[in-house]
């Protein structure tokens, strides 16, 4: 039986299983599906419901990096007794779920694809447990409004050129942030410019009172400022998916490589809501920078202009 037509079977038994109220054995059958395809159908809402109805005599995974927690977030808020697993490449995941009053039961780290293959094997030897639902966008921001900003017809921009450590390779060149930022100074927009303060180090001499740094140690005070974009322009990064849970136009810039893992997950279902524009680059060099900007202006006319 192929990857496809196994996640139609596990959907449909587990729909089967919901009719007859055993819920235990739906959550693992829509588990089963997930592992085929994130976002089938309808099945994280089904999953989350059934959830509800089960027994909870499990612990739930929680995998990834901070982009992840994201997605997973709509449900841990709402199932903060929930038994939770993390296996993560975040250092700081133990202050991001203290602060949201989340207790969880086991941490593990990693900083390389081998060691995480050997965390996720361990977690399955010894551990009953299944992942996380996910969803595609918050009803509100988790993190609260930190600054109360005056209503203007001028429009804020978020920009966040950086990367994790295990993704460095992701990171958007300097080089060409200075350029974007050039660009949108011309149009007289306000940024809000994301990244740590060793990120952010080369653009010190660009700060002014029409770009602010979010560069606060606390992830979560930067998260919580994506909230005031009207616009987001992004490294494959947590900060994108930030901005498109929050539903905001977004346009993410990565190099033209293969992923179907962060397509499926963190790219295609936002571009099918028609949040999402995505430019694929090759090495930033001349040419690619031109054609950037001219994505990125083409692109900012046709949202900006229409809202």
């Amino acid at each position: 039986m192929n990857r496809h037509i196994k996640k139609y079977y596990f959907y449909f038994l587990a729909r089967l299983l919901d009719f007859f109220g055993q819920y235990d054995k739906s959550f693992a059958n829509y588990a089963k599906v997930i592992r085929y395809r994130t976002f089938f159908m309808d099945v994280q809402s089904r999953y989350h419901a059934a959830y509800q109805k089960s027994s909870k005599d499990f612990s739930i995974e929680i995998h990834g990096g901070i982009g992840d927690f994201l997605q997973h977030l709509p449900f841990i808020l709402n199932n903060k007794s929930a038994h939770y697993i993390v296996a993560t490449h975040f250092k700081g995941a133990q202050s991001f779920f203290k602060s949201l009053n989340i207790k969880v039961d086991q941490y593990y780290f990693y900083s390389n694809k081998e060691e995480y293959r050997a965390i996720r094997n361990l977690i399955r030897k010894d551990r009953h447990a299944y992942v996380c639902p996910r969803a595609l966008f918050f009803k509100a921001s988790p993190f609260g409004n930190p600054i109360k900003s005056k209503h203007t017809k001028r429009k804020t921009i978020g920009i966040h050129a950086g990367a994790s450590s295990l993704g460095s390779h992701k990171a958007i060149p300097a080089s060409f942030t200075q350029q974007l930022l050039a660009y949108l100074n011309r149009r007289n927009y306000k940024i809000i410019l994301f990244g740590t303060k060793k990120e952010l180090s080369q653009m010190q001499e660009l700060k002014n009172k029409d770009i602010v740094f979010a560069s606060d140690k606390n992830i979560l005070k930067n998260l919580a400022l994506v909230e005031h974009c009207d616009f987001f322009i992004g490294s494959d990064s947590v900060f994108k998916t930030m901005a498109s849970m929050l539903r905001k136009p977004t346009i993410v810039l990565h190099q033209n490589t293969k992923n179907n893992f962060r397509d499926r997950v963190f790219i295609t279902p936002y571009i099918k809501e028609q949040l999402m524009y995505v430019y694929k680059y090759i090495n930033f060099n001349k040419t690619d920078t031109k054609s950037a900007l001219q994505f990125i202006s083409n692109v900012m006319n046709l949202e900006l202009n229409n809202s």
